[in-house]
Formats: structure tokens, sequence, C-alpha cells
């Protein structure tokens, strides 16, 4: 038996094959962002996948494979229409979505299913009629809250398997030139096709406010995080990571070797990352994902309290307490480096060529204290 594969699918179901397809096409980032074209996409996600170095050079292909069995959206259509039943249904519903966008580096799911959108879908859900299209849910399905399909699918009006449109932020806001790029002409257009989805049930003053208030918050978690990995990163050059010098064995091949790499995140030997690479690495790469994804699907634990600010105000804190402790210790070095250097002698004051030593000192004070209690005695004599 052969499994088979979304072009497979796509010689019956053309539109939809098509749609996804174009996903290539629409991804397509301005100038200095750090995505490349096609991506993130469902229609690229395994390509995504294979090129990730540590999934090729760590011996623990099990682990390796956690990431692999989400990341073939590009090759199958049954992660959504599962297999035996392959119900449009049930691919509408949010939990088709939530086994791969979840977890600490894209947990769409759980800001989702906490907010009060998801909770009214976890409430009224079973009341709604889930066989209709997803233009209709509204009028016919008796839908009264979005969903992600609802959301993602819809385009100025329009719905298709193409969920890449409206992508402006492509949930990491660590990625280069993102962050610049929000204001852009490119990124505003895409905020006004997020306006008229949001609009199905708010005001259009209402879904521009939120998602400017979106962005701002947004900005400020990336730069918690921007602060803190500088510091980081100085401390990495200026070689004063743990074990830098002694203990950092380089990753296997073809990971290569370096500060704040992907790898670090399932690899480790020795000193190789420090706690403090980590810690950062899981500031940019899952507390800074999380809170701008509880910004963006409206939970507010998500990017306050729970998830987002303060988990990366914890870690910011952490960081620099060792970053001062880690100055501290090589200012004392320093010091007692230059110490060492110096060398004098008792007698005259001036340098030799002899270090100082404990030894040599303590045989000075005795020499010096015994002349000075001769000088006592002689002075003692003549007053007598």
């Amino acid at each position: 038996m052969r499994m088979p594969t979304a072009d497979v699918c796509g010689t019956c179901h053309l539109r939809e094959f098509a749609e996804r397809e174009s996903e290539r096409d629409t991804m397509i980032w301005p100038e200095g962002i750090g995505w490349p074209n096609g991506r993130p996409s469902h229609a690229l996600d395994y390509k995504a996948n294979v090129e990730v170095s540590v999934y090729a050079g760590m011996p623990q292909r099990e682990i390796a494979e956690g990431c692999t069995m989400c990341h073939v959206n590009q090759t199958t259509c049954d992660h959504c229409h599962t297999r035996h039943e392959f119900s449009a249904a049930e691919s509408r519903k949010p939990e088709a979505c939530a086994t791969c966008h979840s977890g600490v580096d894209h947990n769409n799911w759980e800001q989702y299913s906490m907010s009060k959108h998801g909770k009214i879908v976890s409430m009224m859900g079973d009341e709604w009629n889930w066989d209709v299209p997803l233009k209709d849910a509204y009028s016919k399905g008796g839908q009264t809250a979005p969903t992600c399909a609802g959301c993602h699918f819809e385009y100025d009006g329009k719905y298709s398997h193409n969920v890449t449109r409206k992508t402006r932020w492509a949930n990491y806001p660590v990625v280069p030139g993102i962050a610049s790029n929000i204001t852009s002409d490119w990124a505003e257009g895409r905020k006004d096709s997020w306006v008229t989805t949001c609009t199905n049930c708010h005001s259009e003053r209402f879904a521009r406010s939120y998602l400017e208030f979106m962005d701002k918050g947004t900005l400020h978690l990336l730069a918690k995080y921007q602060e803190v990995n500088a510091i980081v990163k100085q401390l990495y050059d200026d070689k004063l990571l743990t074990g830098q010098k002694t203990n950092r064995p380089n990753p296997p091949p073809p990971m290569k070797a370096g500060y704040s790499q992907f790898f670090q995140l399932y690899w480790s030997k020795n000193n190789n990352p420090s706690s403090l690479e980590l810690k950062v690495l899981e500031m940019g790469e899952n507390d800074l994902p999380k809170g701008h994804v509880g910004l963006a699907h409206v939970n507010p634990g998500g990017w306050t309290y729970t998830d987002g600010w303060g988990p990366l105000n914890r870690a910011y804190v952490e960081i620099m307490d060792e970053n001062s402790k880690l100055r501290h210790e090589m200012e004392l070095e320093t010091r007692i480096a230059k110490l060492e250097k110096k060398k004098f002698s008792l007698f005259n004051g001036e340098t030799t060529e002899e270090k100082i030593s404990l030894g040599g000192l303590g045989g000075g004070m005795l020499l010096a204290g015994t002349i000075a209690l001769a000088g006592w005695r002689r002075r003692e004599k003549r007053a007598s």
C-alpha cells in the first residue's frame, strides 16, 4: 500500500491544492527580512524542517523526528483532514490545528483556547453547524466567535487554503528585520486585511486600535530581549561564559559552533551551551513568541504574567545578576594579576626581579620589627 501525497489529492481537489501551493509565492518578504521567501508556510514546511542542521547532526534521531511529524503538510493533506474520515467539518474545528500549533515556541492553541474567543467556542461550539462552508459559518452555521480556520483562511472576505496572505510578524519577532518592517506599506496593507477579518464582529476603530496595541506590545517584549541578548553576546565575545575557554566542545557536523545557535535548544555537551546562552536563547525562541502570540490571540495572561513579559522579566533579572557577578570576578582577577606582576624591595622601595611572596613579606616584616626594637632599647638606655 502506498500512502497518497498531496499531489494525489490534488487530482480531484485541484483548487484546494493550488491554493495551498500558492503560499510559496504569497510569502515574498521585503528586502532585509530574515525569513526566506515562501516561509513560513504549509507549502514549504518540510523543506524548512530538513534544512535545520541540528536534525541532521544530533545522534538522537527519534527526538528529531518529533519536529518531522508536524512538518509534513508540504507533502500530505491528512494532518488537517485526518485519515479514514477526511472530514471538512473536522478540519474547521480549532482542535484540528492544536497538535502542531502548540508548545513553547508557537503556542497558538494554548493562547487561543484561553482567550474569550476560544472559551466561547468550547462552551457553545456543540450548538454550531460545522458542516457549512467557512463563508457561511456566521450567517448559517450559528457561529458566534472566531475559529482558527475562520480567521486564517479568510482574506478580504474570501476563504481559501492559502493562510499566509495576512502574515506580518510570522510568529517570531526575533527574526531580523521583522520589527523594523512592521510599519512599512507592505505590513500596513496586510494589517488592513486583518481589519477586514476583525470587522466580521467588531467595529473598524476597535480592530485598528487593538492591532496597534498588539504591535506596540510586541515591540516592548522584543526590546526587553534585545537588551539582555546584547549583554550575553558581549560575555561570549569576552570569553567569560562558564567553561568557554576550557570545556566547550564543538557540536557535531554539519552544525557550526557559535553564539546563540538554534541547535543549542536540542544538543548540549559539557558547557556548550552555557546556562546564560540557553536562557537568552529560550527568551528569544520561546518567551518572546509566546508573548506575541498571546497578544495576537487576545489572551491577557499570555503576554502579561503567565507567558510573555513575566518569564522574560524573570530571565532578564537572572542574566543581569550573573553578568554583574562575572564582570566583578573579571575585575578581581585583573587586579590580582597586576599585583602578581608588581615587584619591589622592602629595603629601598625599588622594583626587583623577584615577585612578592608571603615568606619574603614575613621575613621583611620580622627584620623591620627587629630593627625597630633595637632602636627603642637604645633610646631607653639613654633616657635612664
